[in-house]
């Protein structure tokens, strides 16, 4: 472990850190988060001050992680926050100190301040983690220094299959598409309605070129309108250039039954279990606002977006929400599956981590976990 240095990435470090991201994340169904073929792009759609740091042995990367920083509204203003995220340890590593050194060069070298908030989302088929964060209170790992990870919320991400196909349904809305002209209508709405919800991403319209928004287009957001007001905004958001979730295996049980499985699906319209190192197709929502959060007028935006993708080249799209919005309620007639998470605080801070420091009702963007 002495050999191993802790040092910012570099641009040359881009194929080592793709291939820590093709260690998958073991469960009945084990999956690859990859990030091929540039890692870099997804880490600047997930912070705009984007602060990667590897762990190198010699000339091997046997470690990455991830703590850059990206506004968000925090108690109604636009705050500065880290995102703690990609912890990728190699599999020879994962017992070692690594994650304890991880923790102290953070300390050391003051990246994260004695009373600074970070936060991330670490979801429950994620054992490895989980299994940390429940270590992180031994008295041991207390003295190591470990950063202290807090749950303030549970995070839901919908998976909605598109293979079924919905009645059409009536609406006294007008949903289309965003066009050039409507940028500024868009930031008065969003800068009205997103200071409510703790974590929102702080959005600029009309800066769709940034690297933070990379590829979206204006005509990715779909907009509702009452008469001529606008009243929700909800956009898509296709990342499989350069973000790819991969079936790596199967547990002996799903594995046996799976073909069985399948056939019922095809019966129901519901979800198909891939082949081992199949690609899984589908976009995520993102920028997901509506008048004083009303659930109705998201639902009439999801049955826009779904009859325009229904038997398209996706076979589902996701959503994340906080488990406590009340927008989670639209979700209830769709053919989904549900992978539960936390949102925690994460701080060398015990007292900070542990209090009510970021009220409920958040919203993170999943298209930037």
């Amino acid at each position: 472990m002495s050999k191993i240095i802790i040092e910012r990435a570099l641009l040359s470090d881009n194929s080592a850190i793709c291939e820590l991201c093709q260690i998958p994340m073991v469960g009945d169904i084990s999956l690859t988060m990859e990030r091929d073929p540039d890692y870099f792009i997804n880490a600047g759609i997930q912070n705009q001050e984007v602060e990667i740091y590897v762990c190198r042995q010699q000339n091997r990367i046997v470690g990455v992680f991830s703590i850059g920083k990206r506004t968000v509204f925090f108690d109604g203003s636009p705050r500065q926050l880290r995102y703690f995220s990609d912890l990728r340890i190699h599999p020879e590593f994962q017992k070692s100190m690594l994650l304890v050194r991880m923790s102290r060069f953070l300390k050391t070298n003051k990246i994260i301040q004695e009373n600074e908030i970070s936060h991330a989302v670490i979801f429950s088929e994620n054992k490895t983690m989980t299994d940390l964060i429940e270590k992180v209170d031994d008295h041991f790992l207390k003295k190591a220094s470990l950063l202290k990870f807090s749950l303030y919320g549970d995070y839901c991400s919908y998976m909605i299959s598109l293979s079924k196909q919905r009645k059409k349904k009536k609406s006294n809305l007008h949903i289309r598409k965003a066009e050039s002209k409507d940028i500024e209508t868009m930031q008065l709405f969003f800068n009205k309605e997103a200071p409510s919800k703790q974590l929102y991403p702080c959005y600029n319209f009309s800066c769709l070129d940034d690297s933070y928004y990379y590829g979206l287009k204006i005509n990715d957001f779909y907009l509702a309108f009452e008469k001529e007001k606008l009243v929700g905004i909800t956009g898509v958001w296709d990342q499989r250039k350069f973000k790819q979730t991969k079936i790596y295996s199967y547990s002996g049980s799903i594995k046996f039954v799976r073909p069985l499985l399948n056939i019922a699906s095809k019966i129901t319209k519901g979800f198909i279990l891939p082949e081992p190192g199949e690609k899984l197709n589908y976009f995520m929502l993102h920028t997901i606002l509506t008048q004083n959060n009303e659930p109705k007028i998201f639902k009439d935006l999801l049955e826009k977006i779904y009859a325009d993708n229904y038997l398209s080249e996706f076979s589902y799209f996701l959503c994340g929400l906080d488990k406590n919005d009340g927008l989670c309620h639209v979700f209830k007639d769709f053919t989904k599956r549900i992978v539960k998470g936390g949102v925690y605080s994460v701080s060398f801070d015990t007292e900070i981590g542990r209090g009510n420091s970021i009220s409920p009702n958040f919203y993170l963007e999943t298209a930037r976990i």
